[in-house]
């Protein structure tokens, strides 16, 4: 779960490994909790495959693990979402003794891991969290190891594609880039986390390049088909770059970087500590250079107006934590304004 690290200290806040339980047997809805919870886990139970997703929209979660064979929505139909929504989040399948065939599916579905029911020993489930939690660390470490140059000079050039769509918008994936860094600089950010920033802010718009360019040129308002379009460009971004798995998290980040604190964004309707920290961040990065910066449909707003307008919406559409440090961060470095 990532949480906002303390300035006094220069540390993330520890917080407790949050779990996500879904099986709609009501005795493992009440001994599995309880088993993770004397570990030290942090254990959110839902009966159903859409009590889960009304969760996971709500609260953010580290993993999750779902029984296959519930009513109404199975457990792979509850996988593929979930996955979607959050490509990074480790997700266990429980199944029922000798079901290969539904583990397979679920692996290939995008499971991390399965656990065959009965479960056997008491330890055997703290084990299987710690390994898929470990495999995901190892997962980023990876990414901030292999710092090639190759990996840059691609996002380079996917960066400047994105930008050449929208000539009006030249260099805007750079600004944006350059804002979010120093609002994670002032928060500040672990450098782990700090390089994630650094690629997703850079790819947020990375979706734009499917999109046509009478929508993204258009000097008016945009009509309802034209904006569910436009819309849909954080999805089409993961599509572009989640198949990379050294991206995975960065393409979570992406994927919500327009969802608001009051759950009215998209294309999840995540709301409040939901949302990942970093799609946060970029929010309002990106929000701040839009409405600074010329675009076809209208001119530039001046610093102090889009500065009245962040935090105006502090609290419903963005972060209310981050937006006065933002804002601060602007103050001091007039630069960026």
């Amino acid at each position: 779960m990532a949480a906002i690290p303390s300035k006094q200290s220069d540390t993330v806040v520890p917080q407790a490994t949050r779990v996500l339980f879904v099986d709609d047997d009501r005795l493992l809805r009440q001994a599995v909790p309880d088993l993770l919870s004397a570990y030290g886990y942090q254990v959110t139970e839902a009966a159903s495959a859409s009590e889960a997703l009304d969760h996971l929209k709500t609260l953010p979660f580290d993993i999750m693990l779902s029984d296959v064979n519930m009513p109404e929505m199975d457990g792979i139909q509850l996988l593929s979402i979930a996955s979607r929504v959050y490509p990074d989040m480790p997700v266990v399948m429980l199944t029922g003794y000798g079901d290969v065939e539904m583990a397979r599916e679920a692996l290939h579905q995008g499971a991390s891991d399965f656990l065959v029911k009965p479960i056997s020993s008491a330890r055997e489930l703290p084990i299987i969290v710690e390994r898929n939690l470990e495999r995901r660390r190892l997962e980023r470490q990876r990414l901030i190891e292999n710092k090639q140059a190759i990996l840059m000079e691609t996002i380079g050039a996917l960066v400047a594609t994105i930008d050449a769509k929208q000539p009006y918008t030249a260099k805007h994936s750079l600004r944006v880039n350059r804002l979010a860094l120093a609002l994670g600089d002032a928060i500040p950010l672990p450098p782990d986390e700090r390089y994630v920033l650094e690629l997703a802010s850079q790819m947020h718009d990375i979706g734009k390049i499917a999109m046509p360019d009478h929508i993204l040129d258009k000097p008016g308002s945009l009509n309802e088909e034209e904006w569910a379009c436009m819309k849909s460009h954080p999805d089409r971004g993961v599509r572009i770059i989640g198949n990379i798995s050294a991206l995975t998290y960065v393409a979570s980040i992406i994927r919500h970087h327009h969802e608001r604190m009051d759950g009215q964004g998209y294309p999840d309707g995540l709301k409040g500590q939901a949302i990942p920290l970093l799609s946060r961040i970029i929010y309002i990065a990106d929000a701040y250079e839009a409405m600074t910066s010329d675009r076809s449909y209208r001119k530039r707003l001046p610093s102090e107006e889009a500065a009245r307008r962040l935090r105006e919406s502090a609290g419903t559409q963005f972060d209310p934590e981050l937006v006065p440090l933002f804002l601060q961060v602007l103050e001091q470095n007039p630069s960026l304004k």
